[in-house]
Protein backbone atom coordinates (compact mmCIF):
# COMPACT_ATOMS: atom_id res chain seq x y z
CA UNK A 1 0.00 0.00 0.00
CA UNK A 2 2.73 2.36 0.73
CA UNK A 3 4.22 1.22 -2.11
CA UNK A 4 1.22 2.76 -4.41
CA UNK A 5 0.94 5.40 -2.37
CA UNK A 6 4.55 6.75 -3.23
CA UNK A 7 4.55 5.94 -6.75
CA UNK A 8 1.04 8.18 -6.60
CA UNK A 9 3.33 11.04 -5.47
CA UNK A 10 5.81 10.71 -8.20
CA UNK A 11 3.08 11.25 -10.82
CA UNK A 12 3.37 14.50 -12.70
CA UNK A 13 -0.67 14.72 -13.18
CA UNK A 14 -0.69 14.46 -9.54
CA UNK A 15 1.46 17.15 -8.19
CA UNK A 16 -0.04 19.32 -10.92
CA UNK A 17 -3.55 18.83 -9.77
CA UNK A 18 -2.24 19.39 -5.93
CA UNK A 19 -0.40 22.68 -7.10
CA UNK A 20 -3.82 24.01 -8.57
CA UNK A 21 -5.18 23.21 -5.22
CA UNK A 22 -2.77 24.75 -3.46
CA UNK A 23 -2.98 27.87 -5.58
CA UNK A 24 -7.16 27.90 -5.25
CA UNK A 25 -6.64 27.71 -1.39
CA UNK A 26 -4.06 30.13 -1.16
CA UNK A 27 -5.81 33.00 -3.43
CA UNK A 28 -8.93 32.12 -1.29
CA UNK A 29 -7.61 32.44 2.45
CA UNK A 30 -5.24 35.45 1.06
CA UNK A 31 -6.86 37.96 -0.84
CA UNK A 32 -10.71 36.32 -0.04
CA UNK A 33 -11.78 34.38 2.83
CA UNK A 34 -10.72 35.89 5.63
CA UNK A 35 -11.67 40.13 6.56
CA UNK A 36 -9.14 42.07 8.21
CA UNK A 37 -9.10 41.66 11.61
CA UNK A 38 -8.85 37.44 11.25
CA UNK A 39 -5.89 37.85 8.61
CA UNK A 40 -4.48 39.72 11.20
CA UNK A 41 -4.90 37.18 14.77
CA UNK A 42 -3.81 33.97 11.73
CA UNK A 43 -0.53 36.09 10.93
CA UNK A 44 0.28 36.78 14.36
CA UNK A 45 -0.70 33.01 15.40
CA UNK A 46 0.83 31.35 12.75
CA UNK A 47 3.08 33.13 10.72
CA UNK A 48 6.07 32.21 13.08
CA UNK A 49 5.42 28.71 12.20
CA UNK A 50 4.74 28.91 8.33
CA UNK A 51 8.46 30.93 8.66
CA UNK A 52 9.74 27.83 10.56
CA UNK A 53 7.99 25.05 8.29
CA UNK A 54 9.25 27.17 4.94
CA UNK A 55 13.16 27.33 6.11
CA UNK A 56 13.87 24.14 7.44
CA UNK A 57 12.47 23.16 4.06
CA UNK A 58 14.77 25.27 2.09
CA UNK A 59 17.88 24.62 4.18
CA UNK A 60 17.65 21.13 3.44
CA UNK A 61 16.77 21.80 -0.12
CA UNK A 62 20.20 23.73 -0.21
CA UNK A 63 22.20 20.73 1.94
CA UNK A 64 20.92 18.09 -0.76
CA UNK A 65 22.23 20.59 -3.37
CA UNK A 66 25.44 21.23 -1.89
CA UNK A 67 25.86 16.97 -1.61
CA UNK A 68 25.28 16.78 -5.25
CA UNK A 69 28.16 20.01 -6.00
CA UNK A 70 30.47 18.43 -9.08
CA UNK A 71 34.39 18.94 -8.69
CA UNK A 72 34.23 21.22 -11.74
CA UNK A 73 32.64 23.60 -9.24
CA UNK A 74 34.95 23.78 -6.23
CA UNK A 75 37.38 26.78 -6.20
CA UNK A 76 41.51 26.35 -6.19
CA UNK A 77 42.98 27.17 -3.09
CA UNK A 78 45.17 30.18 -4.88
CA UNK A 79 41.31 31.59 -6.03
CA UNK A 80 40.11 31.16 -2.43
CA UNK A 81 42.48 32.87 -1.26
CA UNK A 82 42.18 36.05 -3.48
CA UNK A 83 38.47 35.81 -2.68
CA UNK A 84 38.50 35.59 0.82
CA UNK A 85 41.55 38.35 1.07
CA UNK A 86 39.06 40.76 -0.58
CA UNK A 87 35.54 39.75 1.17
CA UNK A 88 37.79 39.59 4.12
CA UNK A 89 39.59 42.71 3.84
CA UNK A 90 36.13 44.84 2.79
CA UNK A 91 33.70 43.79 5.34
CA UNK A 92 36.37 44.29 8.14
CA UNK A 93 36.62 47.65 6.87
CA UNK A 94 32.74 48.37 6.60
CA UNK A 95 32.16 46.64 9.94
CA UNK A 96 34.87 48.41 11.45
CA UNK A 97 33.83 52.13 9.78
CA UNK A 98 30.97 52.38 12.21
CA UNK A 99 29.49 51.40 15.44
CA UNK A 100 26.82 48.78 16.14
CA UNK A 101 23.89 51.04 16.53
CA UNK A 102 20.21 51.14 15.08
CA UNK A 103 20.34 53.58 11.74
CA UNK A 104 16.49 53.49 11.19
CA UNK A 105 14.71 55.52 13.65
CA UNK A 106 11.81 52.88 15.13
CA UNK A 107 11.98 50.66 12.36
CA UNK A 108 14.73 48.39 14.07
CA UNK A 109 13.56 48.44 17.08
CA UNK A 110 10.20 47.42 15.64
CA UNK A 111 12.02 44.07 14.15
CA UNK A 112 13.56 43.63 17.10
CA UNK A 113 10.50 43.70 18.99
CA UNK A 114 8.56 41.15 16.43
CA UNK A 115 11.61 38.78 17.31
CA UNK A 116 11.59 39.21 20.92
CA UNK A 117 7.91 38.02 20.45
CA UNK A 118 8.74 35.05 18.36
CA UNK A 119 11.36 33.83 20.19
CA UNK A 120 9.48 33.86 23.31
CA UNK A 121 6.22 33.05 22.42
CA UNK A 122 6.13 32.18 18.93
CA UNK A 123 3.71 35.22 18.03
CA UNK A 124 4.58 37.01 14.77
CA UNK A 125 3.59 40.86 16.58
CA UNK A 126 5.25 43.61 18.04
CA UNK A 127 5.00 44.67 21.45
CA UNK A 128 3.50 47.88 22.72
CA UNK A 129 3.87 46.85 27.02
CA UNK A 130 5.47 45.07 29.01
CA UNK A 131 5.83 44.47 33.08
CA UNK A 132 7.74 41.76 34.36
CA UNK A 133 5.36 39.45 36.10
CA UNK A 134 6.93 37.57 39.01
CA UNK A 135 10.19 37.56 37.34
CA UNK A 136 9.13 36.82 33.94
CA UNK A 137 9.00 39.63 31.48
CA UNK A 138 5.51 39.39 29.55
CA UNK A 139 4.78 41.49 26.21
CA UNK A 140 1.63 42.88 25.90
CA UNK A 141 -1.09 44.51 23.71
CA UNK A 142 1.27 43.13 20.98
CA UNK A 143 -0.20 44.34 17.24
CA UNK A 144 0.54 43.27 13.54
CA UNK A 145 3.35 45.26 12.37
CA UNK A 146 3.56 45.98 8.58
CA UNK A 147 7.24 45.06 8.28
CA UNK A 148 8.26 41.34 6.99
CA UNK A 149 8.90 38.87 9.53
CA UNK A 150 11.42 36.73 7.89
CA UNK A 151 14.27 38.72 9.50
CA UNK A 152 12.74 38.96 12.53
CA UNK A 153 12.44 35.29 12.92
CA UNK A 154 15.90 34.88 11.81
CA UNK A 155 17.20 36.73 14.74
CA UNK A 156 14.79 35.04 16.90
CA UNK A 157 16.57 31.70 16.07
CA UNK A 158 19.82 33.44 16.86
CA UNK A 159 18.18 34.57 20.11
CA UNK A 160 17.09 30.67 20.78
CA UNK A 161 20.91 29.05 20.29
CA UNK A 162 22.64 31.75 22.23
CA UNK A 163 20.17 33.19 24.41
CA UNK A 164 18.38 36.80 24.00
CA UNK A 165 20.26 39.73 23.73
CA UNK A 166 19.47 42.72 21.32
CA UNK A 167 23.08 42.80 20.24
CA UNK A 168 22.24 39.44 18.30
CA UNK A 169 20.31 41.59 15.75
CA UNK A 170 23.57 43.53 14.88
CA UNK A 171 25.49 40.75 15.07
CA UNK A 172 23.25 38.65 12.79
CA UNK A 173 24.04 41.32 9.75
CA UNK A 174 27.75 41.20 10.17
CA UNK A 175 27.87 37.69 9.49
CA UNK A 176 25.45 38.66 6.63
CA UNK A 177 27.84 40.65 5.25
CA UNK A 178 30.60 38.25 4.00
CA UNK A 179 28.37 35.80 3.46
CA UNK A 180 26.58 38.46 1.03
CA UNK A 181 29.94 38.88 -0.93
CA UNK A 182 30.30 35.61 -1.18
CA UNK A 183 27.39 35.34 -3.12
CA UNK A 184 28.27 38.25 -5.30
CA UNK A 185 31.89 36.66 -5.62
CA UNK A 186 29.89 33.48 -6.45
CA UNK A 187 27.64 35.63 -9.38
CA UNK A 188 30.65 37.75 -10.53
CA UNK A 189 32.66 34.44 -11.62
CA UNK A 190 29.64 32.90 -13.21
CA UNK A 191 29.60 35.60 -15.63
CA UNK A 192 33.35 36.36 -15.88
CA UNK A 193 35.60 34.29 -14.07
CA UNK A 194 37.64 34.90 -10.93
CA UNK A 195 38.52 38.45 -12.63
CA UNK A 196 34.67 38.80 -12.66
CA UNK A 197 34.16 37.81 -9.12
CA UNK A 198 36.65 39.72 -7.52
CA UNK A 199 35.15 43.17 -9.81
CA UNK A 200 31.96 42.25 -8.53
CA UNK A 201 33.02 42.25 -4.86
CA UNK A 202 35.26 45.29 -5.06
CA UNK A 203 32.39 47.03 -6.69
CA UNK A 204 29.93 46.12 -4.07
CA UNK A 205 32.21 45.36 -1.04
CA UNK A 206 33.17 49.39 -1.44
CA UNK A 207 29.84 50.87 -1.42
CA UNK A 208 29.33 52.31 1.97
CA UNK A 209 25.95 51.80 1.85
CA UNK A 210 26.07 48.17 2.38
CA UNK A 211 28.15 48.27 5.52
CA UNK A 212 26.38 50.74 6.91
CA UNK A 213 23.33 47.75 6.84
CA UNK A 214 25.96 45.66 8.17
CA UNK A 215 26.49 47.66 11.42
CA UNK A 216 22.55 48.01 12.38
CA UNK A 217 19.55 46.03 12.73
CA UNK A 218 17.66 46.44 10.20
CA UNK A 219 16.19 44.18 7.31
CA UNK A 220 18.01 45.45 3.93
CA UNK A 221 21.29 43.22 3.94
CA UNK A 222 18.92 39.85 4.29
CA UNK A 223 16.91 41.06 1.09
CA UNK A 224 20.39 41.80 -0.73
CA UNK A 225 21.06 38.02 -0.02
CA UNK A 226 17.99 36.64 -0.98
CA UNK A 227 17.70 38.69 -4.15
CA UNK A 228 21.34 36.82 -4.98
CA UNK A 229 20.56 33.00 -3.21
CA UNK A 230 17.48 33.38 -5.92
CA UNK A 231 19.45 34.67 -8.96
CA UNK A 232 22.19 31.42 -8.39
CA UNK A 233 19.46 29.26 -7.75
CA UNK A 234 17.54 30.01 -10.55
CA UNK A 235 20.48 29.93 -12.75
CA UNK A 236 21.50 26.87 -11.00
CA UNK A 237 17.69 25.48 -12.04
CA UNK A 238 17.73 26.37 -15.58
CA UNK A 239 21.28 24.74 -15.94
CA UNK A 240 19.78 21.73 -14.62
CA UNK A 241 16.22 21.65 -13.89
CA UNK A 242 15.22 18.99 -11.32
CA UNK A 243 13.04 18.85 -8.23
CA UNK A 244 15.71 19.53 -5.53
CA UNK A 245 17.11 22.92 -7.43
CA UNK A 246 13.34 23.82 -7.88
CA UNK A 247 12.70 23.16 -4.60
CA UNK A 248 15.30 25.14 -3.06
CA UNK A 249 14.69 28.38 -5.96
CA UNK A 250 10.67 27.96 -4.98
CA UNK A 251 11.51 28.19 -1.18
CA UNK A 252 14.18 30.66 -1.24
CA UNK A 253 11.91 33.08 -3.81
CA UNK A 254 9.27 32.24 -0.67
CA UNK A 255 11.30 33.91 1.88
CA UNK A 256 12.38 36.36 -0.41
CA UNK A 257 8.52 37.52 -0.93
CA UNK A 258 9.16 37.89 3.39
CA UNK A 259 12.05 40.20 3.25
CA UNK A 260 10.89 43.53 2.60
CA UNK A 261 7.92 45.29 1.75
CA UNK A 262 8.26 45.25 -2.28
CA UNK A 263 10.24 41.76 -2.84
CA UNK A 264 6.78 40.05 -3.42
CA UNK A 265 7.62 41.28 -7.12
CA UNK A 266 9.82 38.51 -7.03
CA UNK A 267 7.99 35.82 -7.26
CA UNK A 268 7.21 37.03 -11.13
CA UNK A 269 10.65 36.45 -12.42
CA UNK A 270 10.64 33.17 -10.22
CA UNK A 271 7.77 32.47 -11.84
CA UNK A 272 9.28 33.16 -15.61
CA UNK A 273 12.19 31.11 -14.75
CA UNK A 274 10.43 28.55 -13.87
CA UNK A 275 8.48 28.23 -16.95
CA UNK A 276 11.46 28.54 -18.98
CA UNK A 277 12.94 25.77 -16.94
CA UNK A 278 9.98 23.67 -18.21
CA UNK A 279 10.20 24.50 -22.00
CA UNK A 280 14.13 23.69 -22.11
CA UNK A 281 12.60 20.03 -20.45
CA UNK A 282 9.70 20.29 -23.18
CA UNK A 283 7.53 19.16 -20.08
CA UNK A 284 5.93 20.57 -16.70
CA UNK A 285 7.84 18.93 -13.42
CA UNK A 286 7.14 20.20 -9.96
CA UNK A 287 8.41 19.04 -6.50
CA UNK A 288 6.26 19.17 -3.55
CA UNK A 289 7.97 22.46 -2.44
CA UNK A 290 6.95 23.66 -5.30
CA UNK A 291 3.42 22.47 -4.52
CA UNK A 292 3.24 23.85 -1.16
CA UNK A 293 4.67 27.38 -2.17
CA UNK A 294 1.19 29.22 -2.91
CA UNK A 295 0.25 28.20 0.57
CA UNK A 296 3.36 28.95 2.49
CA UNK A 297 2.66 32.73 0.82
CA UNK A 298 -0.47 33.12 2.91
CA UNK A 299 0.84 34.77 5.49
CA UNK A 300 2.17 37.16 3.15
CA UNK A 301 -0.79 38.28 1.65
CA UNK A 302 -2.41 38.39 4.95
CA UNK A 303 -0.22 41.22 6.28
CA UNK A 304 -0.41 42.73 3.22
CA UNK A 305 -4.28 43.26 3.34
CA UNK A 306 -3.76 44.16 6.90
CA UNK A 307 -1.47 46.96 6.00
CA UNK A 308 -3.63 48.24 2.92
CA UNK A 309 -6.36 48.69 5.32
CA UNK A 310 -4.82 50.36 8.05
CA UNK A 311 -3.95 53.68 7.60
CA UNK A 312 -2.08 54.46 10.31
CA UNK A 313 0.24 51.55 9.52
CA UNK A 314 1.74 53.94 6.49
CA UNK A 315 2.64 56.54 8.78
CA UNK A 316 2.36 59.20 6.26
CA UNK A 317 2.62 63.07 6.76
CA UNK A 318 0.07 65.24 7.85
CA UNK A 319 -0.27 66.81 4.44
CA UNK A 320 -0.64 63.36 2.25
CA UNK A 321 -3.47 60.89 1.54
CA UNK A 322 -1.62 58.15 -0.48
CA UNK A 323 1.70 56.22 -0.29
CA UNK A 324 2.10 56.12 -3.73
CA UNK A 325 1.43 59.19 -6.08
CA UNK A 326 2.74 60.79 -9.65
CA UNK A 327 2.99 63.92 -6.97
CA UNK A 328 6.10 62.39 -5.92
CA UNK A 329 8.42 61.48 -8.97
CA UNK A 330 9.86 64.40 -9.85
CA UNK A 331 11.01 64.97 -6.33
CA UNK A 332 12.53 61.27 -5.99
CA UNK A 333 14.62 61.13 -9.33
CA UNK A 334 16.07 64.44 -8.12
CA UNK A 335 17.18 63.09 -4.98
CA UNK A 336 18.48 59.80 -6.62
CA UNK A 337 20.47 61.73 -8.80
CA UNK A 338 21.89 63.83 -6.44
CA UNK A 339 22.94 60.55 -4.32
CA UNK A 340 24.24 58.15 -7.47
CA UNK A 341 26.90 61.03 -8.30
CA UNK A 342 27.67 62.75 -4.48
CA UNK A 343 31.35 63.01 -4.68
CA UNK A 344 31.55 63.98 -0.75
CA UNK A 345 31.60 61.94 2.82
CA UNK A 346 27.61 63.32 3.42
CA UNK A 347 26.03 60.12 1.92
CA UNK A 348 26.99 56.33 1.92
CA UNK A 349 27.40 56.28 -2.12
CA UNK A 350 29.81 55.07 -4.62
CA UNK A 351 30.60 57.26 -7.70
CA UNK A 352 33.01 55.16 -9.40
CA UNK A 353 30.14 52.62 -8.90
CA UNK A 354 27.63 54.70 -10.35
CA UNK A 355 29.28 56.04 -13.18
CA UNK A 356 30.80 52.68 -14.11
CA UNK A 357 27.22 51.10 -13.63
CA UNK A 358 25.10 53.36 -15.57
CA UNK A 359 27.61 53.44 -18.61
CA UNK A 360 27.42 49.25 -18.21
CA UNK A 361 23.75 49.45 -18.13
CA UNK A 362 23.54 51.39 -21.37
CA UNK A 363 25.89 49.09 -23.02
CA UNK A 364 23.85 46.40 -22.15
CA UNK A 365 20.28 47.64 -23.18
CA UNK A 366 21.79 48.87 -26.34
CA UNK A 367 23.48 45.14 -26.76
CA UNK A 368 19.81 43.82 -25.80
CA UNK A 369 18.01 45.76 -28.87
CA UNK A 370 20.12 45.25 -31.11
CA UNK A 371 20.98 41.48 -30.99
CA UNK A 372 17.57 40.72 -29.21
CA UNK A 373 19.01 36.91 -27.70
CA UNK A 374 16.32 34.19 -27.62
CA UNK A 375 15.97 32.92 -24.01
CA UNK A 376 15.54 29.26 -24.73
CA UNK A 377 19.27 29.32 -25.59
CA UNK A 378 20.37 31.49 -23.76
CA UNK A 379 23.39 31.49 -20.89
CA UNK A 380 21.48 30.35 -17.76
CA UNK A 381 23.14 32.81 -15.69
CA UNK A 382 22.85 35.79 -17.77
CA UNK A 383 18.94 34.79 -18.36
CA UNK A 384 18.79 34.30 -14.17
CA UNK A 385 20.25 37.52 -13.31
CA UNK A 386 18.54 39.53 -16.14
CA UNK A 387 14.82 38.82 -14.98
CA UNK A 388 15.81 39.20 -11.70
CA UNK A 389 17.15 42.25 -12.43
CA UNK A 390 14.02 43.54 -14.33
CA UNK A 391 12.68 42.50 -11.44
CA UNK A 392 15.09 45.20 -9.37
CA UNK A 393 14.66 47.98 -11.77
CA UNK A 394 10.91 47.60 -11.86
CA UNK A 395 11.22 47.73 -7.28
CA UNK A 396 12.93 50.75 -8.04
CA UNK A 397 10.85 52.24 -10.60
CA UNK A 398 7.91 51.86 -8.19
CA UNK A 399 10.16 53.22 -5.14
CA UNK A 400 10.05 56.59 -7.09
CA UNK A 401 6.32 57.00 -6.99
CA UNK A 402 6.45 56.39 -3.06
CA UNK A 403 6.37 59.79 -0.62
CA UNK A 404 9.75 58.73 1.21
CA UNK A 405 12.34 57.73 -1.07
CA UNK A 406 14.55 60.67 -1.47
CA UNK A 407 17.66 58.69 -1.71
CA UNK A 408 19.86 61.61 -0.41
CA UNK A 409 17.72 61.44 2.77
CA UNK A 410 20.41 58.60 4.80
CA UNK A 411 17.12 57.07 5.88
CA UNK A 412 15.90 56.32 3.06
CA UNK A 413 18.94 55.70 0.95
CA UNK A 414 19.22 51.57 1.37
CA UNK A 415 16.30 51.53 -0.95
CA UNK A 416 18.82 51.81 -3.40
CA UNK A 417 20.42 48.53 -2.86
CA UNK A 418 18.63 46.59 -5.02
CA UNK A 419 19.72 48.90 -8.34
CA UNK A 420 23.15 48.71 -6.96
CA UNK A 421 23.41 44.71 -7.72
CA UNK A 422 21.95 45.72 -11.33
CA UNK A 423 24.90 48.55 -11.44
CA UNK A 424 27.57 45.87 -10.52
CA UNK A 425 26.98 43.04 -13.02
CA UNK A 426 26.26 44.97 -15.50
CA UNK A 427 29.57 46.34 -14.54
CA UNK A 428 31.16 42.69 -15.37
CA UNK A 429 29.00 41.78 -18.18
CA UNK A 430 30.89 45.04 -20.32
CA UNK A 431 34.07 43.79 -18.85
CA UNK A 432 33.43 40.30 -20.11
CA UNK A 433 32.80 41.86 -23.37
CA UNK A 434 35.42 44.30 -23.71
CA UNK A 435 37.99 41.22 -22.60
CA UNK A 436 37.83 40.29 -26.01
CA UNK A 437 40.03 42.68 -26.79
CA UNK A 438 42.13 43.29 -23.85
CA UNK A 439 42.52 43.10 -20.30
CA UNK A 440 39.45 45.43 -19.05
CA UNK A 441 38.91 42.96 -16.23
CA UNK A 442 41.93 43.76 -15.10
CA UNK A 443 42.21 47.17 -15.44
CA UNK A 444 38.78 47.68 -13.78
CA UNK A 445 40.04 45.62 -11.22
CA UNK A 446 43.21 47.72 -10.98
CA UNK A 447 40.89 50.76 -11.29
CA UNK A 448 38.38 49.88 -8.27
CA UNK A 449 41.36 48.84 -6.33
CA UNK A 450 42.51 52.64 -6.41
CA UNK A 451 39.27 53.80 -5.94
CA UNK A 452 38.00 51.78 -2.99
CA UNK A 453 41.39 52.33 -1.21
CA UNK A 454 41.06 56.28 -2.10
CA UNK A 455 37.88 57.07 -2.13
CA UNK A 456 34.97 54.68 -0.82
CA UNK A 457 37.00 52.75 1.49
CA UNK A 458 38.02 56.49 2.65
CA UNK A 459 34.79 57.64 2.22
CA UNK A 460 32.89 55.12 4.48
CA UNK A 461 35.77 55.58 7.11
CA UNK A 462 34.32 59.23 7.17
CA UNK A 463 30.97 58.79 7.00
CA UNK A 464 29.07 58.82 10.06
CA UNK A 465 25.67 57.92 9.97
CA UNK A 466 23.87 60.23 12.61
CA UNK A 467 20.37 61.13 13.55
CA UNK A 468 19.97 63.19 16.31
CA UNK A 469 16.30 60.97 17.29
CA UNK A 470 18.78 57.58 17.60
CA UNK A 471 21.61 59.45 19.28
CA UNK A 472 19.35 60.48 22.21
CA UNK A 473 17.79 57.08 22.89
CA UNK A 474 21.21 55.40 22.83
CA UNK A 475 22.73 57.96 25.36
CA UNK A 476 19.41 57.43 27.49
CA UNK A 477 20.24 53.90 27.67
CA UNK A 478 23.36 54.10 28.43
CA UNK A 479 22.98 56.29 31.03
CA UNK A 480 19.87 54.04 32.64
CA UNK A 481 21.92 50.93 32.25
CA UNK A 482 24.47 52.58 34.04
CA UNK A 483 22.45 53.46 36.83
CA UNK A 484 22.04 50.33 39.89
CA UNK A 485 19.84 47.64 38.80
CA UNK A 486 16.53 48.17 40.22
CA UNK A 487 12.68 47.71 39.65
CA UNK A 488 12.09 50.87 36.70
CA UNK A 489 9.78 52.22 34.19
CA UNK A 490 11.11 54.88 31.98
CA UNK A 491 8.15 57.49 31.10
CA UNK A 492 9.55 58.20 27.35
CA UNK A 493 8.67 61.00 24.78
CA UNK A 494 9.61 59.20 22.45
CA UNK A 495 8.90 54.92 22.14
CA UNK A 496 8.66 52.84 24.57
CA UNK A 497 10.28 49.89 22.26
CA UNK A 498 13.89 50.78 23.03
CA UNK A 499 13.03 50.03 26.40
CA UNK A 500 10.70 47.23 26.17
CA UNK A 501 13.52 45.80 24.36
CA UNK A 502 15.99 45.83 27.39
CA UNK A 503 13.00 44.27 29.42
CA UNK A 504 12.33 47.60 31.08
CA UNK A 505 8.82 48.76 31.78
CA UNK A 506 7.73 51.76 29.66
CA UNK A 507 5.12 54.11 28.94
CA UNK A 508 4.78 57.59 27.12
CA UNK A 509 4.51 60.57 28.06
CA UNK A 510 0.87 60.89 26.87
CA UNK A 511 -0.35 58.08 28.85
CA UNK A 512 1.65 59.20 32.24
CA UNK A 513 -0.97 61.87 31.56
CA UNK A 514 -3.89 59.77 31.82
CA UNK A 515 -2.98 57.58 34.58
CA UNK A 516 -1.48 59.79 37.13
CA UNK A 517 -3.64 57.70 39.98
CA UNK A 518 -1.74 54.75 39.14
CA UNK A 519 1.56 56.04 39.64
CA UNK A 520 0.47 57.36 42.42
CA UNK A 521 0.09 54.19 43.65
CA UNK A 522 3.49 52.39 42.06
CA UNK A 523 5.12 55.29 44.06
CA UNK A 524 3.94 54.66 47.25
CA UNK A 525 3.90 51.31 47.63
CA UNK A 526 7.20 51.16 45.76
CA UNK A 527 6.17 48.66 43.22
CA UNK A 528 8.29 50.50 40.78
CA UNK A 529 11.36 51.73 42.86
CA UNK A 530 12.39 54.27 40.45
CA UNK A 531 10.15 56.67 38.00
CA UNK A 532 12.40 58.03 35.18
CA UNK A 533 10.83 60.64 32.75
CA UNK A 534 12.28 61.91 29.41
CA UNK A 535 11.93 65.32 28.67
CA UNK A 536 13.37 67.38 25.89
CA UNK A 537 14.27 71.46 25.77
CA UNK A 538 14.19 73.11 22.26
CA UNK A 539 15.87 76.86 22.18
CA UNK A 540 13.18 79.76 22.65
CA UNK A 541 16.05 82.62 21.93
CA UNK A 542 18.51 83.49 20.00
CA UNK A 543 20.86 83.51 23.47
CA UNK A 544 20.28 80.03 24.34
CA UNK A 545 17.36 80.10 26.40
CA UNK A 546 15.47 76.45 26.39
CA UNK A 547 11.97 75.70 27.28
CA UNK A 548 10.54 72.42 27.79
CA UNK A 549 7.80 71.25 24.62
CA UNK A 550 4.73 71.78 25.20
CA UNK A 551 4.28 67.67 23.90
CA UNK A 552 6.43 67.00 27.15
CA UNK A 553 5.06 68.52 29.91
CA UNK A 554 3.57 67.02 32.52
CA UNK A 555 0.02 68.39 34.71
CA UNK A 556 0.52 69.90 38.16
CA UNK A 557 1.32 67.51 40.67
CA UNK A 558 3.99 65.93 39.13
CA UNK A 559 6.98 66.58 41.44
CA UNK A 560 10.19 65.96 39.14
CA UNK A 561 14.04 66.02 40.31
CA UNK A 562 16.30 66.70 37.86
CA UNK A 563 19.07 63.33 37.29
CA UNK A 564 20.54 64.87 34.04
CA UNK A 565 21.21 66.55 30.91
CA UNK A 566 22.76 66.27 27.64
CA UNK A 567 22.43 68.68 24.72
CA UNK A 568 21.80 67.17 21.14
CA UNK A 569 22.49 69.56 18.53
CA UNK A 570 20.46 72.91 19.63
CA UNK A 571 18.39 70.55 22.00
CA UNK A 572 19.28 69.28 25.02
CA UNK A 573 17.55 65.60 26.00
CA UNK A 574 16.55 65.71 29.96
CA UNK A 575 16.02 62.56 32.53
CA UNK A 576 14.74 63.42 35.55
CA UNK A 577 13.40 61.07 38.38
CA UNK A 578 9.29 61.34 39.44
CA UNK A 579 9.33 61.82 43.26
CA UNK A 580 5.84 61.73 44.05
CA UNK A 581 2.34 62.35 42.29
CA UNK A 582 -0.01 64.63 44.34
CA UNK A 583 -3.03 64.57 42.40
CA UNK A 584 -6.43 66.82 43.55
CA UNK A 585 -9.00 64.76 45.52
CA UNK A 586 -11.19 65.68 42.69
CA UNK A 587 -9.12 63.97 40.47
CA UNK A 588 -8.54 60.43 42.36
CA UNK A 589 -9.64 57.27 40.68
CA UNK A 590 -10.62 54.14 42.85
CA UNK A 591 -9.00 52.13 40.30
CA UNK A 592 -6.12 50.65 40.73
CA UNK A 593 -3.86 48.96 38.30
CA UNK A 594 -0.50 49.11 36.90
CA UNK A 595 0.18 52.04 34.06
Amino acid sequence: MSEIFLKLLQRSDVRLAGFGLSALAAVYFGFLGLDVEPAGMVVKRYGYYFLLVTFALWVTALWRLWQRRTAGENLSQRECLWAGLAIGLLSLVAITAEAFRSKILYDEFVLQSTAYNMHYFRDTATMARGYDILGVFLSTDNYLDKRPNFYPFLISLVHDLTGYRTANAHRLNAVLLPVTLGLVYYLGRRLNGRHGGLLAVLLLGSLPLLGQNATSSSMELLNIIMLLAVAALGAAYLRQPDDTRLSALVLGAVLLAQSRYESAIYVAPVALIIALGWWRQRRISLSWAAVLAPCLLIPCALQNKVLNNTKWLWELRDNQESRFSLDYLSGNLDSAREFFFNTNPRLANSWPLAVLGFLALGYVLWRLLRVRPSFTGANPDHTALFLLGIGMVTNTVIIMFYYWSKFDDPIASRFSLPFHLVLAFAVVVLAARLDRRGPASLALLGGMTVFALGVTTSHSAQHLYSYLGIDEIEWEKRYVAALPPRERLVISNKSTLPWLLVKTPSILIGRARLVGDRLQYQLEREAFREILVMQSLRPTTVQGDHHLVPEDRLPPGFDLELVTEKRFGTKITRISRLMAVNLPPAGASPTIAKP
